[in-house]
Protein backbone atom coordinates (compact mmCIF):
# COMPACT_ATOMS: atom_id res chain seq x y z
CA UNK A 1 0.00 0.00 0.00
CA UNK A 2 2.85 2.22 0.56
CA UNK A 3 5.10 1.78 -2.49
CA UNK A 4 5.31 4.81 -4.84
CA UNK A 5 6.16 4.45 -8.56
CA UNK A 6 6.21 7.18 -11.00
CA UNK A 7 3.41 6.48 -13.46
CA UNK A 8 1.86 8.53 -16.27
CA UNK A 9 -0.45 11.28 -15.08
CA UNK A 10 -3.32 9.52 -16.78
CA UNK A 11 -2.78 6.35 -15.17
CA UNK A 12 -1.82 7.49 -11.83
CA UNK A 13 -4.05 5.62 -9.88
CA UNK A 14 -6.58 7.40 -6.98
CA UNK A 15 -4.83 7.20 -3.35
CA UNK A 16 -5.89 8.66 -0.29
CA UNK A 17 -3.35 9.34 2.05
CA UNK A 18 -4.41 8.34 6.25
CA UNK A 19 -2.37 9.04 9.14
CA UNK A 20 -2.75 6.27 11.77
CA UNK A 21 -1.62 5.32 15.29
CA UNK A 22 -1.82 2.07 17.13
CA UNK A 23 -1.00 0.50 20.19
CA UNK A 24 -0.40 -3.37 21.07
CA UNK A 25 0.36 -5.47 23.57
CA UNK A 26 2.36 -8.98 23.23
CA UNK A 27 1.56 -11.77 24.66
CA UNK A 28 5.04 -10.90 26.88
CA UNK A 29 3.50 -7.58 27.99
CA UNK A 30 5.42 -5.48 25.48
CA UNK A 31 3.54 -2.65 24.58
CA UNK A 32 3.79 -0.51 20.87
CA UNK A 33 2.64 2.20 19.60
CA UNK A 34 3.40 3.77 16.07
CA UNK A 35 2.03 6.20 13.66
CA UNK A 36 2.99 7.06 10.00
CA UNK A 37 0.89 7.83 6.91
CA UNK A 38 -0.47 5.15 4.94
CA UNK A 39 -1.32 5.86 1.53
CA UNK A 40 -4.54 3.91 0.55
CA UNK A 41 -5.80 2.96 -2.91
CA UNK A 42 -9.21 3.66 -4.17
CA UNK A 43 -11.50 0.79 -2.89
CA UNK A 44 -9.91 -0.38 0.39
CA UNK A 45 -11.70 -0.15 3.72
CA UNK A 46 -11.02 0.65 7.02
CA UNK A 47 -10.81 -3.16 7.71
CA UNK A 48 -8.60 -3.87 5.57
CA UNK A 49 -6.27 -1.09 5.83
CA UNK A 50 -6.14 -2.28 10.02
CA UNK A 51 -5.71 -5.94 8.95
CA UNK A 52 -2.72 -4.97 6.75
CA UNK A 53 -1.22 -3.15 10.00
CA UNK A 54 -2.00 -5.41 12.43
CA UNK A 55 -0.37 -7.88 9.92
CA UNK A 56 2.85 -5.85 9.65
CA UNK A 57 2.55 -5.99 13.93
CA UNK A 58 2.55 -9.57 14.04
CA UNK A 59 4.88 -10.56 11.57
CA UNK A 60 7.23 -8.01 13.67
CA UNK A 61 6.30 -9.13 17.04
CA UNK A 62 4.46 -12.69 16.82
CA UNK A 63 0.95 -13.64 18.08
CA UNK A 64 -1.32 -13.43 19.64
CA UNK A 65 -1.73 -9.19 19.90
CA UNK A 66 -4.25 -7.21 21.74
CA UNK A 67 -4.88 -4.27 19.80
CA UNK A 68 -5.36 -1.32 22.78
CA UNK A 69 -5.59 1.45 20.57
CA UNK A 70 -6.26 2.05 16.76
CA UNK A 71 -6.88 5.29 14.94
CA UNK A 72 -7.19 5.69 11.07
CA UNK A 73 -7.76 9.40 9.83
CA UNK A 74 -7.18 11.19 6.56
CA UNK A 75 -4.28 12.93 6.69
CA UNK A 76 -5.44 16.18 4.79
CA UNK A 77 -6.69 18.83 6.80
CA UNK A 78 -9.87 20.94 5.65
CA UNK A 79 -8.82 23.77 3.45
CA UNK A 80 -11.21 27.09 4.21
CA UNK A 81 -13.50 28.07 7.06
CA UNK A 82 -17.02 29.00 6.54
Amino acid sequence: MTTQTTTPAAATPQVTSFHYITTVQTRDGVLNTRDAILDVPAGFTRAMCFRHLTQQLADEYGTPLAVLYFALEPDALPTGAA
